[in-house]
C-alpha cells in the first residue's frame, strides 16, 4: 500500500539517486585518554627503619608527591610561566626527546646524571650515613619537553641506624618558574592540619632564587623535615631531608644545613 503524505522517506525522481551522507570528522582525543606517568609507589617498606617493625612511616612530604609530580607533568609541558615557548630542538633530553630551544632567562641546562648521581658520595656519607638510593620510576621518563628525576635515600629496613630520609624532585623544563612556585606553596601549605612550621625564609647564594622550610609533624611522634627549593634557569628542585626528633641526631638547624648541602650538589651536577 502506498504510504500516506508525511510518512516515510519522501520519494526520489525516477533515475535520481539520494543524496550522500556527508563524512563525520575525526573525533579529537579527550583528555582524559591522554597517558601520565604511573604512580610512584611509597618511599621504602612502610614500617622501614626500625628493627621489629618499630618504625614509622615518611608522611611529610610524600602525601602530596604524587599529586605535585602529576601536576608538574602538565606544568612542564605545557610551558607554565613561559608566554612565548618555541618549537623544541635537539638537546641532552633523554630517549632523545627536545627541549624547547628558548629557555628562560638564567642558565640552561640539557644534561642531568642518574638520579643517585645529583648528590655526592662524599655528601651522602655526612649527612645521611647508611642510607641508600632507591631512583624512582619516574628517573627514566622520556618526554619532549622536559627530564624528571625523583630519586631518594633511606635507611634500610632493620639496620637500626637512625631514621633518615633524603629525597630530590628535580624538573628541566621551559615551565621551571611555574614549579618552583608549586613546590614552594606546597612546602608551606599542602599539610598544615597536620606539621607545625617551625622555619621558612628565603635563602641566598643557591640558584636564582631559594627557599627553605622546616616542620614538625604533629601526629607521628617527633618526625620532622628540612625542605629547600630551588630554581635556577630552566631548572627547578626540592631537596628534603627528613629525621626522627627522639633520635640523638640531627635537629632543625644540622636538617636545614644537610638539605642545603645535597641542594649545591644537585645543583652543581646539571650541565
Amino acid at each position: 500500500m502506498p504510504g500516506g503524505p508525511g510518512w516515510g522517506p519522501a520519494a526520489q525522481p525516477p533515475g535520481q539517486l539520494p543524496p550522500p551522507v556527508p563524512a563525520q570528522p575525526p573525533g579529537a582525543p579527550s583528555a582524559w585518554s591522554q597517558h601520565l606517568p604511573p604512580t610512584p609507589p611509597q618511599y621504602g617498606p612502610p614500617n622501614g627503619g626500625r628493627p621489629g617493625g618499630s618504625g614509622k612511616p615518611w608522611l611529610i612530604g610524600g602525601a602530596v608527591l604524587v599529586v605535585a609530580a602529576i601536576v608538574g607533568v602538565i606544568i612542564a609541558t605545557s610551558g607554565g610561566d613561559d608566554k612565548n615557548a618555541a618549537s623544541g630542538s635537539p638537546s641532552g633530553a633523554p630517549g632523545g626527546g627536545k627541549l624547547p630551544s628558548r629557555a628562560p632567562a638564567g642558565r640552561t641546562f640539557t644534561h642531568v646524571p642518574d638520579g643517585c648521581r645529583l648528590i655526592k658520595a662524599a655528601t651522602i656519607a655526612s649527612i645521611a650515613p647508611g642510607t641508600e638510593c632507591k631512583p624512582s620510576q619516574f628517573d627514566n621518563t622520556t618526554m619532549a619537553a622536559m627530564i624528571t628525576k625523583m630519586p631518594s635515600w633511606d635507611t634500610p629496613s632493620g639496620s637500626g641506624g637512625r631514621l633518615l630520609h633524603l629525597r630530590v624532585h628535580l624538573t628541566v623544563s621551559p615551565g621551571a618558574k611555574g614549579m618552583y612556585d608549586m613546590d614552594k606553596s606546597t612546602a608551606l601549605n599542602a599539610l598544615k592540619d597536620m606539621r607545625t612550621t617551625t622555619d621558612s625564609r628565603s635563602l641566598t647564594g643557591l640558584g636564582e632564587e631559594a627557599y627553605v622550610v622546616h616542620a614538625v609533624d604533629k601526629d607521628m611522634g617527633g618526625l620532622a623535615e628540612a625542605t629547600v627549593i630551588v630554581h635556577e634557569g630552566n631548572a627547578a628542585f626540592s631537596v628534603s631531608f627528613g629525621y626522627d626528633t627522639s633520635d640523638s641526631g640531627p635537629r632543625q638547624q644540622q636538617s636545614e644545613d644537610a638539605a642545603v648541602a645535597a641542594a649545591r650538589d644537585v645543583l652543581g651536577s646539571l650541565s
